[in-house]
């Protein structure tokens, strides 16, 4: 029995220092080499922000449905024009990301239109627009009163529905 339980020790032990010895190599790499925002994000780096953005939310904002659904027209059309004020600038007019400022940010102003964004429910995106996303460059658009009732996010993310709705059905042709 002392034998397992010794044996086991030094395993976690040696994964422990395997895991410090890397982690330094990895670290003195990085400092060597500089910290740019030209770089791109390791897929590492990329797993860790998207866990990020997921355990900023709060639990219940995956559920939270819209309420302008349908979203009339002319709350459309405004959302419309709210992008191509407020989020092209970073997130291109397309939604791909591609502009000087999107590709400069570090992360990367995501491509709107790829799974995890468009895999987002109404209620994330929502989250999102509201209180933006810490150590990137998504700022929020809210107000500390507004809590779920800012219409004009509320239509900035039924307009983005209308797109991920038409992607799935292009997809599926």
């Amino acid at each position: 029995m002392r034998r397992n339980v010794v044996g086991g020790l030094a395993v976690i032990g040696a994964l422990a220092l395997a895991l410090g010895v890397g982690g330094g190599v990895y670290g003195l790499a990085m400092a060597r080499r500089g910290f740019s925002a030209r770089d791109e994000p390791s897929a590492l780096e990329t797993k860790v922000a998207r866990a990020a953005r997921s355990l900023s939310m709060p639990a219940g904002a995956r559920e939270v449905n819209n309420p302008l659904v349908p979203v009339p027209w002319q709350a459309l059309a405004d959302a419309r024009a709210h992008w191509g004020d407020h989020c092209a600038i970073c997130h291109a007019a397309d939604g791909s990301g591609q502009t000087p400022i999107g590709q400069g940010l570090y992360p990367r102003a995501p491509d709107m239109r790829a799974a995890p964004t468009q895999d987002l429910s109404d209620g994330e995106l929502y989250w999102i627009i509201q209180n933006g996303i810490r150590l990137t460059g998504m700022p929020a658009w809210g107000q500390a009163h507004d809590e779920v009732g800012n219409n004009d996010s509320w239509a900035l993310v039924g307009s983005s529905a209308r797109c991920r709705a038409s992607a799935r059905k292009s997809s599926t042709k």
